[in-house]
């Protein structure tokens, strides 16, 4: 006889307790009902979130535009995922989404840095969750090549819309007039 599992809701998801082992080891996220392990992030991934997030918040705190959010904090696009992006942020129209406990909704902006045991989840299973979830803007952020790629929202997904690597700046569409120094960022 065949076992159907079926996919775990973010309220079951919420309500499991995991050992302080297992809590020590990962850092836990909920994609489309299936429960990821991923390892906590090194003392460059919190550098560079670091001087992202000082970047997106005096940007934010000038043209009183919206809101910043680094991990942990959780996002809930649809009702089996929860997860916890390095840094997103919300525009003034999406703050009525957003709880004590979580935002739920698609974030206008969603930033993850890349590690090697994170390449294929945030290149790959998290760049379709954002893209078909209505995420207008996703930075893939590379310490490793020093590259920041950011995707824009099309009518047909996600398309790279600027990229720098090592020098050079790139430019939001999302937060418009926020240009990035790749150099600062990685220069921390």
């Amino acid at each position: 006889m065949e076992t159907i599992t079926k996919p775990m809701t973010y309220e079951e998801f919420r309500a499991m307790e995991f050992s302080a082992e297992e809590e020590k080891a990962n850092v836990f996220e909920l994609i489309d009902g299936e429960i990821v392990a991923k390892n906590h992030p090194t003392a460059t991934h919190q550098s560079v979130l670091l001087e992202l997030a000082v970047l997106v918040k005096n940007f934010l705190s000038t043209t009183k535009s919206g809101k910043a959010f680094i991990a942990p904090f959780g996002v809930v696009p649809e009702p089996n995922t929860d997860v916890q992006p390095d840094l997103f942020v919300l525009l003034d129209a999406n703050l009525p989404n957003l709880q004590e406990d979580g935002f739920f909704g698609a974030p206008d902006l969603v930033v993850e840095i890349i590690s090697p045991s994170s390449i294929r989840l945030d290149r790959n299973t998290k760049f379709k969750l954002y893209e078909r979830t209505g995420v207008a803007e996703y930075w893939i952020v590379d310490p490793r090549n020093q590259s920041i790629e950011v995707y824009g929202r099309t009518t047909a997904g996600f398309d790279l819309v600027s990229f720098a690597a090592e020098s050079g700046t790139v430019e939001s569409g999302v937060l418009a007039g926020l240009s990035v120094d790749v150099t600062a960022v990685f220069a921390g």
